[in-house]
């Protein structure tokens, strides 16, 4: 009878282990610098305590520094290869494993540099050979723990991001569902074709307000959203109260990819705040443009002008903005949020970045 074999996790299963997983990803050239960078700074304080700053010697510290590069080298690339391994594992497994072959690493190089730079002796140096290993355990454990409490700082807000995610799953404006019943219910024996088409674009609507999937979509699909959600609108408040100009390139940028409901909570204040409160009714007008149009990968501004009272719309738009941030902080960290209240217009604008091979999680925040 054949032995019964662990089934190996889908490779998004694999990528969400890594992403959980407390150790960073060592092959990235940003954290392999950053490394190199403490080391230095441990070499430097060793070498201080050693000599102190009247008697400090260069060359003491220059072959301490090539020991300890050697060393940091070598365990970066030896971990960087052991990572996905290490993920499936326990964390006081993995630290453990991780300590083990840093110590392993640290006397290897120790015993190579021995046999290099025999300092005229013909036995190894033990006692040097273990306060290096103590000393290297010991910073390793350090940086073990420095790496698991920012990996839980990083999964505690992600965790707060994503509750208001659910928050806004929960309730995108119980009214709007409900004005929106109400228009339905009138348009039946009026105008029974709009309202099919309405309650249409209504399950389009919350189908997206109700998807669990943190995945970016592209640009186009959420503002096919935003068309159908001020579709909705001008049927409410009617054509004469809310007009509506789009001014998009075609086609739009197949690149550019967004956190759903990105754009929807910034029309909804538009329509709640500027236009609903006026008597006379507004306009809103939402226009795409690139940033540098000589250069393909630069990033779009998505603007959002809407008309509005004279004094109102900054209170009732905080909430949402600063979720809207906070989702764009978790996407990119060139992608930002601009607001600029102008009396009676009021302009939102998006900074995307072209994101179409990002690996970041997209978070969503509620309204």
């Amino acid at each position: 009878m054949s032995a019964r074999q662990t089934p190996s996790p889908s490779p998004h299963g694999q990528q969400a282990l890594l992403e959980a997983f407390f150790l960073p990803d060592l092959c990235n050239a940003r954290a392999v610098i950053i490394l190199l960078a403490l080391s230095e700074a441990l070499v430097l304080a060793l070498t201080l305590i050693e000599s102190g700053l009247p008697q400090f010697s260069w060359q003491r510290f220059t072959v301490v520094s090539f020991f300890v590069q050697w060393v940091c080298l070598l365990s970066v690339a030896i971990l960087c290869q052991l990572r996905v391994l290490l993920a499936r594992l326990a964390v006081i497994s993995a630290s453990l494993l991780a300590l083990l072959v840093i110590e392993l690493v640290t006397l290897a190089v120790s015993l190579v540099g021995e046999w290099l730079w025999p300092v005229d002796r013909t036995h190894t140096d033990w006692p040097w050979v273990f306060r290096n290993l103590l000393i290297s355990a010991i910073f390793g454990a350090m940086a073990m723990r420095y790496f698991y409490v920012q990996s839980q700082w990083r999964l505690k807000t992600q965790a707060e991001l994503t509750s208001r995610l659910a928050a806004l799953q929960a309730n995108i404006r119980p009214h709007f569902f409900f004005n929106t019943l109400n228009t339905v219910t009138s348009l039946i024996s009026v105008d029974p074709d709009k309202a099919e088409h309405l309650l249409l674009d209504l399950a389009q609507l919350f189908r997206a307000v109700l998807n669990n999937d943190d995945a970016q979509i592209p640009l186009a699909q959420e503002i096919e959203l935003g068309r159908r959600y001020l579709g909705i609108e001008q049927v409410r408040l009617g054509n004469e109260r809310l007009q509506v100009r789009w001014r998009l390139p075609q086609p739009l940028p197949a690149a550019l990819k967004v956190p759903q409901l990105l754009l929807q909570p910034l029309l909804e204040n538009a329509v709640y705040h500027g236009i609903q409160p006026s008597i006379r009714g507004g306009w809103i007008e939402v226009e795409l443009a690139q940033e540098d149009q000589m250069e393909a990968r630069s990033a779009w501004w998505l603007t959002i002008r809407n008309s509005k009272p004279q004094g109102s719309g900054e209170a009732g738009n905080r909430l949402a903005h600063n979720n809207i941030r906070a989702r764009l902080a978790a996407l990119d960290k060139q992608a930002r949020l601009l607001v600029d209240d102008q009396g009676e217009e009021y302009i939102a604008r998006l900074r995307l970045p072209q994101m179409a091979e990002h690996a970041a999680t997209t978070v969503k925040g509620n309204v």
